[in-house]
Protein backbone atom coordinates (compact mmCIF):
# COMPACT_ATOMS: atom_id res chain seq x y z
CA UNK A 1 0.00 0.00 0.00
CA UNK A 2 1.20 3.49 -1.07
CA UNK A 3 -1.84 5.24 1.08
CA UNK A 4 -0.42 7.43 2.96
CA UNK A 5 -3.15 7.15 4.87
CA UNK A 6 -2.77 3.69 5.70
CA UNK A 7 0.22 1.70 4.64
CA UNK A 8 -0.82 -1.20 6.65
CA UNK A 9 -3.10 -4.29 5.90
CA UNK A 10 -3.51 -5.39 9.88
CA UNK A 11 -5.67 -3.51 12.09
CA UNK A 12 -3.14 -3.41 15.15
CA UNK A 13 0.08 -2.18 12.95
CA UNK A 14 1.45 1.00 11.70
CA UNK A 15 4.45 -0.05 9.63
CA UNK A 16 3.78 -0.65 6.17
CA UNK A 17 2.95 -4.33 4.74
CA UNK A 18 3.26 -6.43 1.84
CA UNK A 19 0.86 -9.39 1.63
CA UNK A 20 2.36 -12.04 -0.52
CA UNK A 21 0.49 -14.45 -2.38
CA UNK A 22 2.75 -17.98 -3.03
CA UNK A 23 2.20 -21.36 -4.97
CA UNK A 24 4.33 -23.76 -6.08
CA UNK A 25 6.45 -24.01 -8.89
CA UNK A 26 7.67 -27.24 -9.85
CA UNK A 27 10.94 -27.75 -11.71
CA UNK A 28 8.81 -30.02 -13.98
CA UNK A 29 6.58 -26.77 -15.25
CA UNK A 30 10.05 -25.36 -16.87
CA UNK A 31 10.77 -21.47 -15.99
CA UNK A 32 9.35 -19.54 -13.45
CA UNK A 33 6.74 -16.65 -14.30
CA UNK A 34 7.40 -13.36 -13.13
CA UNK A 35 6.08 -12.40 -9.85
CA UNK A 36 2.84 -9.74 -10.52
CA UNK A 37 3.95 -6.98 -8.03
CA UNK A 38 0.65 -4.41 -7.61
CA UNK A 39 1.46 -1.29 -5.44
CA UNK A 40 -1.85 0.27 -4.49
CA UNK A 41 -2.42 4.11 -4.16
CA UNK A 42 -5.60 3.73 -2.27
CA UNK A 43 -6.41 1.00 0.45
CA UNK A 44 -9.85 -0.76 0.55
CA UNK A 45 -10.99 0.73 2.99
CA UNK A 46 -14.18 -2.09 3.08
CA UNK A 47 -14.61 -5.84 2.12
CA UNK A 48 -16.71 -4.70 -1.08
CA UNK A 49 -14.03 -2.20 -1.89
CA UNK A 50 -11.33 -5.06 -1.54
CA UNK A 51 -13.79 -7.64 -3.71
CA UNK A 52 -13.51 -4.81 -6.40
CA UNK A 53 -9.38 -4.29 -6.26
CA UNK A 54 -9.26 -8.54 -6.33
CA UNK A 55 -11.13 -8.34 -9.50
CA UNK A 56 -8.87 -6.01 -11.00
CA UNK A 57 -6.04 -7.42 -10.10
CA UNK A 58 -7.34 -10.67 -11.63
CA UNK A 59 -8.42 -8.86 -14.37
CA UNK A 60 -4.98 -7.29 -15.04
CA UNK A 61 -7.32 -3.97 -14.81
CA UNK A 62 -5.55 -2.24 -11.73
CA UNK A 63 -4.06 0.41 -13.81
CA UNK A 64 -7.29 1.40 -15.83
CA UNK A 65 -9.66 1.33 -13.05
CA UNK A 66 -7.48 3.70 -11.17
CA UNK A 67 -6.54 1.72 -8.23
CA UNK A 68 -2.50 1.43 -8.24
CA UNK A 69 -0.39 0.35 -10.71
CA UNK A 70 0.93 -3.25 -11.53
CA UNK A 71 4.05 -4.48 -12.74
CA UNK A 72 5.84 -7.89 -13.55
CA UNK A 73 9.04 -8.54 -11.78
CA UNK A 74 11.09 -11.13 -13.04
CA UNK A 75 11.74 -14.50 -11.33
CA UNK A 76 15.56 -13.67 -11.06
CA UNK A 77 15.10 -10.16 -9.69
CA UNK A 78 12.89 -12.58 -6.81
CA UNK A 79 15.30 -15.05 -6.23
CA UNK A 80 18.23 -13.13 -5.66
CA UNK A 81 16.32 -10.86 -2.73
CA UNK A 82 15.07 -7.72 -5.15
CA UNK A 83 12.10 -6.94 -3.74
CA UNK A 84 12.57 -3.25 -5.55
CA UNK A 85 9.01 -3.09 -7.00
CA UNK A 86 7.70 -2.55 -3.92
CA UNK A 87 9.70 1.02 -3.64
CA UNK A 88 7.66 3.31 -5.95
CA UNK A 89 4.19 3.44 -6.99
CA UNK A 90 5.45 4.39 -10.33
CA UNK A 91 6.66 1.53 -11.91
CA UNK A 92 9.08 3.81 -14.30
CA UNK A 93 10.76 4.86 -10.92
CA UNK A 94 11.34 1.15 -9.67
CA UNK A 95 12.81 0.34 -13.52
CA UNK A 96 14.68 2.97 -13.65
CA UNK A 97 16.51 2.12 -9.96
CA UNK A 98 17.26 -1.28 -11.39
CA UNK A 99 18.83 0.41 -14.56
CA UNK A 100 20.89 2.46 -12.46
CA UNK A 101 22.46 -0.34 -10.61
CA UNK A 102 23.46 -1.90 -13.79
CA UNK A 103 25.38 0.65 -14.97
CA UNK A 104 23.06 1.19 -17.53
CA UNK A 105 23.08 5.23 -16.95
CA UNK A 106 26.55 5.89 -16.58
CA UNK A 107 29.16 3.71 -14.85
CA UNK A 108 28.57 3.09 -10.84
CA UNK A 109 29.78 1.90 -8.05
CA UNK A 110 29.20 1.75 -4.33
CA UNK A 111 29.44 4.12 -2.07
CA UNK A 112 31.14 2.09 0.21
CA UNK A 113 33.88 1.44 -1.97
CA UNK A 114 35.39 4.69 -2.19
CA UNK A 115 34.34 6.62 1.06
CA UNK A 116 35.01 5.70 4.92
CA UNK A 117 30.90 5.92 6.12
CA UNK A 118 30.62 6.55 9.77
CA UNK A 119 30.08 6.75 13.16
CA UNK A 120 26.59 6.50 13.07
CA UNK A 121 24.03 8.80 15.14
CA UNK A 122 23.74 6.43 17.82
CA UNK A 123 27.37 5.86 18.52
CA UNK A 124 27.95 9.50 18.85
CA UNK A 125 24.93 9.63 21.05
CA UNK A 126 25.63 7.41 23.29
CA UNK A 127 29.45 8.96 24.06
CA UNK A 128 28.79 12.65 23.94
CA UNK A 129 26.31 14.98 25.26
CA UNK A 130 25.21 18.39 23.72
CA UNK A 131 26.67 21.58 25.24
CA UNK A 132 26.16 25.18 24.37
CA UNK A 133 29.87 25.88 25.56
CA UNK A 134 32.94 24.74 24.36
CA UNK A 135 35.31 22.23 26.36
CA UNK A 136 38.42 20.50 26.38
CA UNK A 137 39.39 19.27 23.01
CA UNK A 138 36.85 21.92 21.19
CA UNK A 139 34.79 18.57 19.50
CA UNK A 140 31.33 19.76 17.32
CA UNK A 141 28.34 18.33 15.76
CA UNK A 142 26.04 18.63 13.19
CA UNK A 143 23.22 16.97 15.51
CA UNK A 144 19.65 18.39 14.34
CA UNK A 145 18.08 17.88 11.29
CA UNK A 146 15.87 20.59 11.34
CA UNK A 147 14.30 21.59 8.01
CA UNK A 148 13.33 25.32 8.44
CA UNK A 149 17.81 25.36 9.05
CA UNK A 150 19.03 23.18 7.19
CA UNK A 151 17.92 24.23 3.65
CA UNK A 152 20.81 24.25 1.00
CA UNK A 153 23.77 22.14 0.42
CA UNK A 154 25.97 24.03 2.67
CA UNK A 155 25.63 23.51 6.25
CA UNK A 156 27.15 24.60 9.70
CA UNK A 157 27.37 22.69 13.08
CA UNK A 158 24.63 23.73 15.43
CA UNK A 159 26.28 22.27 18.77
CA UNK A 160 29.26 21.24 20.59
CA UNK A 161 29.84 18.01 22.23
CA UNK A 162 31.10 16.43 25.46
CA UNK A 163 32.12 13.39 26.28
CA UNK A 164 30.12 11.82 28.64
CA UNK A 165 31.47 10.47 32.05
CA UNK A 166 34.08 7.37 32.02
CA UNK A 167 33.60 7.55 27.78
CA UNK A 168 36.70 10.02 26.95
CA UNK A 169 38.75 7.72 25.94
CA UNK A 170 35.76 6.90 22.79
CA UNK A 171 35.15 9.69 22.92
CA UNK A 172 38.68 11.06 21.10
CA UNK A 173 38.38 7.67 18.99
CA UNK A 174 35.31 8.88 17.06
CA UNK A 175 36.66 12.11 16.89
CA UNK A 176 39.17 10.83 14.72
CA UNK A 177 36.60 10.12 12.56
CA UNK A 178 34.61 13.08 11.83
CA UNK A 179 33.95 14.32 8.79
CA UNK A 180 32.96 17.63 6.15
CA UNK A 181 30.64 15.97 4.18
CA UNK A 182 27.32 14.35 5.69
CA UNK A 183 24.77 12.09 4.89
CA UNK A 184 21.09 11.75 6.27
CA UNK A 185 20.21 8.97 8.17
CA UNK A 186 16.72 9.74 8.90
CA UNK A 187 14.41 11.70 6.77
CA UNK A 188 10.75 12.96 6.50
CA UNK A 189 10.33 13.45 2.53
CA UNK A 190 7.44 15.80 2.46
CA UNK A 191 9.43 18.11 4.58
CA UNK A 192 13.08 17.20 4.11
CA UNK A 193 15.48 19.63 1.52
CA UNK A 194 18.86 18.29 1.04
CA UNK A 195 20.21 14.42 1.55
CA UNK A 196 23.86 15.30 1.51
CA UNK A 197 25.32 18.24 3.00
CA UNK A 198 29.17 19.97 3.30
CA UNK A 199 30.80 21.57 6.81
CA UNK A 200 33.55 24.00 6.14
CA UNK A 201 35.22 22.08 8.82
CA UNK A 202 35.14 18.50 10.03
CA UNK A 203 32.19 17.45 12.41
CA UNK A 204 30.40 14.45 13.95
CA UNK A 205 26.65 13.80 13.48
CA UNK A 206 23.62 12.70 15.34
CA UNK A 207 21.11 12.65 12.54
CA UNK A 208 23.80 13.30 10.27
CA UNK A 209 26.76 10.28 9.13
CA UNK A 210 30.07 11.49 8.34
CA UNK A 211 31.17 10.07 4.87
CA UNK A 212 34.87 10.66 4.04
CA UNK A 213 36.77 9.53 0.72
CA UNK A 214 39.28 7.40 0.60
CA UNK A 215 40.63 8.06 -2.95
CA UNK A 216 40.09 11.57 -4.16
CA UNK A 217 40.58 11.74 -7.74
CA UNK A 218 40.92 15.52 -8.20
CA UNK A 219 41.00 16.44 -4.19
CA UNK A 220 39.17 15.55 -1.60
CA UNK A 221 37.51 19.22 -1.77
CA UNK A 222 36.53 18.80 -5.21
CA UNK A 223 35.50 14.97 -5.13
CA UNK A 224 32.95 15.51 -1.80
CA UNK A 225 31.35 18.92 -3.47
CA UNK A 226 30.66 16.39 -6.63
CA UNK A 227 29.20 13.79 -4.65
CA UNK A 228 26.86 16.72 -2.88
CA UNK A 229 25.51 17.55 -5.67
CA UNK A 230 25.21 14.21 -7.14
CA UNK A 231 23.12 13.40 -3.84
CA UNK A 232 20.58 16.20 -4.27
CA UNK A 233 20.01 15.62 -7.56
CA UNK A 234 16.52 13.35 -8.68
CA UNK A 235 18.79 10.99 -10.00
CA UNK A 236 20.69 11.10 -6.66
CA UNK A 237 17.48 11.09 -4.84
CA UNK A 238 15.76 8.06 -7.14
CA UNK A 239 19.34 6.47 -5.70
CA UNK A 240 19.27 6.39 -2.00
CA UNK A 241 15.04 5.89 -1.88
CA UNK A 242 15.38 2.94 -4.20
CA UNK A 243 16.56 0.67 -1.43
CA UNK A 244 15.07 2.52 1.51
CA UNK A 245 13.72 0.19 4.57
CA UNK A 246 10.03 0.71 3.73
CA UNK A 247 8.90 -0.05 6.82
CA UNK A 248 7.40 3.83 6.86
CA UNK A 249 8.11 5.06 3.11
CA UNK A 250 7.76 8.75 4.24
CA UNK A 251 9.90 8.24 7.04
CA UNK A 252 12.65 6.28 5.62
CA UNK A 253 16.27 5.56 7.97
CA UNK A 254 19.40 4.94 6.44
CA UNK A 255 21.85 2.80 8.57
CA UNK A 256 25.59 2.91 7.30
CA UNK A 257 25.42 -0.62 5.28
CA UNK A 258 22.39 0.88 3.39
CA UNK A 259 24.81 4.28 2.99
CA UNK A 260 27.62 1.80 1.74
CA UNK A 261 25.50 0.00 -0.91
CA UNK A 262 24.06 3.55 -2.50
CA UNK A 263 25.14 3.74 -6.42
CA UNK A 264 27.15 6.75 -7.44
CA UNK A 265 29.04 8.01 -10.19
CA UNK A 266 32.38 5.88 -10.78
CA UNK A 267 34.05 9.20 -10.90
CA UNK A 268 37.79 7.32 -11.56
CA UNK A 269 35.71 5.73 -15.00
CA UNK A 270 34.42 9.14 -15.78
CA UNK A 271 37.25 11.20 -15.52
CA UNK A 272 38.28 13.94 -13.65
CA UNK A 273 35.88 16.42 -16.16
CA UNK A 274 32.93 15.07 -14.71
CA UNK A 275 33.82 15.97 -11.06
CA UNK A 276 34.96 19.84 -11.85
CA UNK A 277 31.51 19.95 -13.86
CA UNK A 278 29.49 19.33 -10.34
CA UNK A 279 31.89 20.85 -8.38
CA UNK A 280 31.43 23.77 -9.97
CA UNK A 281 27.74 23.44 -9.56
CA UNK A 282 28.09 22.89 -5.91
CA UNK A 283 29.70 26.26 -5.87
CA UNK A 284 27.55 27.73 -7.38
CA UNK A 285 24.30 26.54 -5.85
CA UNK A 286 25.78 25.85 -2.14
CA UNK A 287 23.83 28.00 -0.28
CA UNK A 288 20.93 28.42 -2.49
CA UNK A 289 17.59 27.52 -1.04
CA UNK A 290 16.32 23.97 -1.94
CA UNK A 291 12.55 23.44 -1.79
CA UNK A 292 11.10 20.45 -0.14
CA UNK A 293 10.93 17.65 -1.75
CA UNK A 294 6.99 17.68 -3.04
CA UNK A 295 7.85 20.95 -4.64
CA UNK A 296 11.13 19.49 -6.54
CA UNK A 297 9.86 19.50 -10.12
CA UNK A 298 9.20 23.64 -9.62
CA UNK A 299 12.40 23.67 -7.67
CA UNK A 300 15.12 26.40 -9.79
CA UNK A 301 17.98 25.21 -7.57
CA UNK A 302 17.17 21.42 -8.36
CA UNK A 303 16.81 21.92 -12.24
CA UNK A 304 19.79 23.75 -12.11
CA UNK A 305 20.99 20.11 -9.90
CA UNK A 306 19.44 17.82 -12.39
CA UNK A 307 20.83 19.64 -15.76
CA UNK A 308 24.33 19.69 -14.11
CA UNK A 309 24.36 15.93 -13.22
CA UNK A 310 22.77 14.84 -16.48
CA UNK A 311 25.25 16.86 -18.83
CA UNK A 312 28.20 15.65 -16.60
CA UNK A 313 27.30 11.97 -17.40
CA UNK A 314 26.40 12.35 -20.51
CA UNK A 315 22.55 11.84 -20.15
CA UNK A 316 19.45 13.14 -21.51
CA UNK A 317 17.82 15.62 -20.04
CA UNK A 318 14.51 14.33 -20.46
CA UNK A 319 15.85 11.37 -18.39
CA UNK A 320 16.43 13.65 -14.91
CA UNK A 321 12.91 15.90 -15.81
CA UNK A 322 11.53 12.63 -15.86
CA UNK A 323 12.34 11.03 -12.47
CA UNK A 324 12.05 14.92 -11.10
CA UNK A 325 8.48 14.91 -12.17
CA UNK A 326 8.00 11.23 -11.02
CA UNK A 327 9.19 11.81 -7.61
CA UNK A 328 7.67 14.69 -7.08
CA UNK A 329 4.23 12.97 -7.52
CA UNK A 330 5.04 9.76 -5.05
CA UNK A 331 2.61 9.41 -2.56
CA UNK A 332 5.32 8.79 0.44
CA UNK A 333 7.25 12.16 -1.03
CA UNK A 334 3.80 13.89 -1.17
CA UNK A 335 2.32 12.40 2.22
CA UNK A 336 -0.83 12.74 0.42
CA UNK A 337 -2.94 9.88 -1.28
CA UNK A 338 -2.17 9.99 -4.87
CA UNK A 339 -3.37 12.36 -7.22
CA UNK A 340 -1.43 12.55 -10.49
CA UNK A 341 -0.90 15.35 -12.76
CA UNK A 342 -1.97 19.04 -10.94
CA UNK A 343 -5.48 19.82 -12.82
Amino acid sequence: SHDPERIYFSENTSIGEMLLVCRRWPASRGRKPPTQVVNLARNPDTPAEAFNVASAIADGAVASRSYGTIQQWPAGRVAAGNWGAVQFLAPDLCEKFVALTRNEFFPALPLGQVADIGPAGQGVRGIFNRSDMPAYGGMFALWHHKTEVIQSMAAKPDTFVVAKKGKERQARNLWEHRGRMMLVSRARLNTIRAFSVRLEERALGSLWIPCKLTAPIVSEIADEKAVCVYLNSSIGILALLGNRTNKIPSYPQFSIDDLRKLPIPDFAALGPETITGLAAAYDQYANAVLRPLPQMNNCPVRQGLDAAVVAALGLDSEEGDSIRRQLAMEPSVTGRRYAGFER
